[in-house]
């Protein structure tokens, strides 16, 4: 009964191409791709909500949207947080189609699954394509196994980048109602240029802290291989410099953001904590500057 073999093969190539799109992998990058656009879209709240606070200023006292429309700032901030909402909402539809069509093909390769199955039951011991099917079964249950995992993505979404988009108008409605004077207390969302809110000023503590890592693992590397062969260390000071240059580069952004906005760092409520991080981020990295620069030393010392 090859010709069984030959069917069964025929159908797991026809889904090949289906099982190597529905992947873990595929459902990591859209994850974070929502991630992302969750972050731009709490930004453009934070945008809307300064443009609410300038139009105020210019004189709109009203809590009716056709009213605030009329503003230029308003419009501005309002459109500017709407177009990161649809990109946010394009993303989880994104999604939720990737999840929803991996599903339907692992429907296809249960079928295909089941039938082998059958076939195994009603074959002889001494079927001699007995053991091609079953190298076949085991091949298709390990994908089955994997498109089941990328389907299930949709389930690792939480509340808020699944509902944000969704609940926009509701969000922007509230807003409108909120006290003029409730803004005051959000100066952070308003006032304080992007770089310092809480989520961005995290995410920038994770990479320095992950470089200033890096930088210390390739110098250490570097004597450790320079004492065998110095020019095995040039690699890893190049690499530790690279490191280097890009903690700089987050460095100086966040001390120019100090010179730039003191009275907004002055007037914030987590102000202790910010200056105290801006500190840890110059500190950290006049320390890295020298740790690349003593061993650059070290090693030209040994290699003289």
């Amino acid at each position: 009964m090859a010709k069984e073999l030959e069917k069964f093969k025929a159908e797991h190539k026809n889904l090949a191409a289906g099982t190597k799109k529905f992947t873990t992998a595929e459902g990591d990058k859209l994850k974070k791709r929502i991630g992302i656009s969750l972050g731009n879209a709490w930004e453009g709240e934070d945008y809307f909500r300064e443009s609410l606070a300038k139009a105020r200023a210019d004189g709109v006292k009203s809590e009716k949207l056709a009213d605030f429309q009329k503003n230029k700032h308003f419009k501005d901030g309002l459109t500017t947080w709407n177009k990161a909402v649809d990109i946010l909402q394009g993303d989880v539809d994104a999604m939720k189609s990737f999840c929803a069509d991996a599903k339907a093909h692992l429907a296809k390769m249960n079928k295909l699954a089941a039938d082998i199955e059958k076939d195994l039951k009603k074959r002889s011991k001494t079927s001699a394509s007995k053991k091609d099917i079953e190298a076949l079964q085991g091949e298709l249950a390990k994908e089955a196994a994997a498109v089941k995992k990328a389907s299930e993505y949709e389930g690792k979404l939480n509340a808020a980048q699944k509902l944000y988009a969704a609940n926009f108008q509701k969000k922007v409605n509230a807003i409108l109602k909120e006290k003029p004077d409730s803004h005051d207390k959000k100066k952070d969302a308003t006032e304080l240029p992007q770089l310092l809110v809480d989520r961005n000023l995290k995410k920038y503590t994770n990479q320095v802290g992950a470089l200033v890592k890096a930088i210390n693992a390739h110098c250490v590397a570097a004597i450790d291989k320079a004492g065998q062969d110095l020019k095995a260390a040039a690699p890893e000071l190049k690499a530790a410099a690279a490191k280097f240059k890009d903690l700089k580069k987050i460095n100086d952004q966040y001390q120019t953001a100090k010179k730039k906005f003191p009275g907004a760092i002055e007037d914030s409520k987590d102000k202790k904590k910010l200056l105290a991080t801006l500190k840890k981020f110059n500190d950290l990295t006049a320390a890295a500057e020298r740790k690349v620069r003593g061993t650059t030393v070290t090693i030209k010392k040994a290699a003289a």
